[in-house]
């Protein structure tokens, strides 16, 4: 038996519904990346375009700059691995008076992200790093790591909560990365140009009230 035209109608606006809301962030939270550049700003050469609504970094050098300083907050990534060497980062609090390296900024803490599948000797996703910052405690579980890394090519769900001098990085909902020591200021936040692609569709940011 045929589906009535009007019935389908209301599926497919049913349906287009739902995908319209699956796009917006989740409550609380504020899209820093909503498939456009919107005012963030590339700085020192960076390499970024957009195809689709999906952000791509690619690129030897610089970072792209949201606007605003942020102290406390939680970040929500959703981000893919297009080769097994990707490598990109997220910058945090960062307060940079000149750049270091390839157009970095010179002040901040970054979250790696490069593909867990890369090997080699650096750090890989889920590392902090401390851009002339003071040194403190970080304690990557690289086994919750691989479990929760779902491969290459795949959507990942990484959440960064920074609070006072405390940061937590969690992948698909499981807790890989905790550092201590992390400076009580407020900056900038930003995603790292390096090397290989790395491809970002929602960048999602809820401020956490001070106590």
């Amino acid at each position: 038996m045929s589906t009535p035209i009007s019935a389908s109608r209301s599926l497919v606006a049913l349906l287009l519904a739902g995908a319209c809301a699956s796009t917006q962030a989740p409550p609380g939270f504020t899209a820093l990346f909503d498939g456009t550049l919107g005012r963030a700003t590339i700085e020192n050469g960076g390499t970024f375009t957009i195809e689709n609504g999906v952000l791509r970094a690619e690129g030897s050098e610089g970072w792209l700059r949201f606007p605003g300083e942020f102290r406390d907050a939680r970040l929500r990534i959703e981000l893919r691995f297009t080769t097994d060497n990707g490598d990109s980062g997220v910058f945090l609090r960062a307060v940079p008076d000149r750049a270091f390296a390839r157009g970095w900024p010179n002040r901040s803490y970054q979250v790696q992200l490069l593909n867990p599948r890369a090997g080699g000797t650096l750090p890989p996703g889920g590392s902090v790093f401390r851009h002339g910052m003071p040194n403190g405690e970080t304690a990557l579980d690289r086994e919750a790591l691989d479990r929760a890394f779902t491969g290459t090519g795949e959507w990942q769900v990484l959440e960064i909560e920074l609070e006072g001098t405390d940061l937590a990085v969690r992948l698909n909902g499981t807790v890989v990365t905790r550092a201590s020591g992390i400076e009580d200021v407020a900056g900038a936040i930003g995603i790292q140009s390096e090397t290989s692609a790395v491809e970002f569709r929602r960048i999602e940011l809820q401020e956490i009230e001070r106590r």
